[in-house]
């Protein structure tokens, strides 16, 4: 009696084939993509202000409120109502909230030095984004910042600030 098979012979190049196509997709699954909110781009904004000041010896707590631009907002306004400033040793914190015209907004923390001057001061330090609303809902960044004030009285005044750095594509977590 002869032995049959009903088994089909297989050929090395289709073999070759199904492996090549399995490690693909395995390199595929393995590849991680980079995401779209990690995509930093440039920023910079630049605000003229108006400020109020109370002192509790050591500390100023200062309210700015300013107007300017920043890049992928356009108009914007500038407000801070915690902005800190160590009078013994000049070093100052505040959180700034930018709104763009329509509603967008960005959060920046910024840490920074004071140099105190007759009659104002001017400030450098840095900043990072830790949140915005909007176009910019998950948004980071980072950079540096500049800016001066001048006392129009005791304890109110006007200055400008600018930031640059970057900020994360706006849109891109959507």
């Amino acid at each position: 009696m002869k032995a049959t098979s009903n088994a089909t012979l297989v050929s090395p190049r289709r073999v070759m084939y199904v492996a090549l196509s399995l490690m693909a997709m395995a390199a595929l699954a393995l590849t991680t993509q980079p995401a779209q909110a990690d995509k930093q781009v440039p920023f910079r904004a630049a605000f003229i202000t108006e400020f109020e000041s109370v002192v509790e010896f050591p500390i100023a707590h200062i309210h700015v409120i300013g107007e300017g631009k920043a890049t992928h907002l356009g108009k914007a306004t500038a407000v801070t109502t915690d902005q800190a400033v160590d009078l013994t040793t000049g070093e100052a914190s505040a959180t700034y909230t930018f709104t763009a015209a329509n509603g967008d907004t960005v959060v920046l923390e910024m840490e920074f030095e004071t140099t105190f001057l007759p009659g104002g001061l001017t400030f450098a330090g840095t900043y990072t984004v830790t949140e915005g609303t909007g176009r910019f809902a998950g948004a980071t960044g980072s950079g540096t910042l500049i800016g001066s004030a001048a006392f129009t009285g005791p304890s109110n005044g006007v200055g400008s600030f600018t930031v640059t750095g970057t900020i994360s594509s706006p849109g891109s977590l959507k």
